[in-house]
């Protein structure tokens, strides 16, 4: 009798000991998870501060000038500085974690903020796009020895960048003010 209980104690004890061990395990995974998508988060974060502060440094208002004239010069101003280098790939990478790692509110939140940092590159994309083919469409003319003066000239930049501009920094703004969506407080 004494040699089953001993035996089933140290079954009891080897699987309490498993289970320790296992839960352990998927805690540092949970919390390295977070840590890396916290991280990938800021870096993004800071990124668009930094690509806003000089976009808007070097803007220069001028009070004679038209808002959607002033937009087409911001926008212009956009497309010629580098691209910031923000990505989401911690985030796709770790997607067989993030079910244990974040609540469904915060998997919401931190798709939707990644999302916001898509549609950023996706209009800078669009208007560099747009003033490439506009170049592209009105120089070919002119360097056949057209006059120009009788042709219709491109203007699909002119024409989009306001309403493009004005998305572009509705979002950025909204995404500044917000913040990281993993340093909100949990409710």
């Amino acid at each position: 009798m004494a040699t089953i209980l001993g035996v089933t104690m140290g079954l009891v004890s080897s699987e309490f000991s498993y289970w320790r061990r296992d839960k352990k395990t998927k805690n540092r995974k949970k919390n390295s998870t977070r840590t890396l998508i916290s991280l990938e988060n800021e870096r993004n974060l800071e990124l668009l501060k930094e690509f806003w502060y000089k976009l808007n440094k070097e803007e220069e208002n001028d009070a004679e000038e038209d808002d959607d004239e002033r937009k087409r010069e911001i926008a212009h101003h956009l497309i010629k500085m580098p691209q910031p280098s923000w990505n989401n790939v911690m985030w796709r990478k770790q997607a067989s974690l993030l079910a244990i790692t974040f609540t469904d509110k915060e998997i919401i939140e931190i798709s939707s903020y990644n999302n916001c940092f898509d549609v950023l590159n996706s209009i800078y994309t669009k208007l560099l796009d747009l003033d490439n083919k506009d170049r592209e469409y009105n120089s070919s003319y002119a360097s056949s020895g057209v006059d120009m003066s009788y042709l219709p000239r491109s203007n699909r930049f002119h024409e989009e960048a306001p309403s493009l501009w004005d998305e572009f920094e509705k979002i950025t703004l909204r995404l500044i003010e917000k913040g990281n969506p993993l340093n909100h407080e949990k409710t």
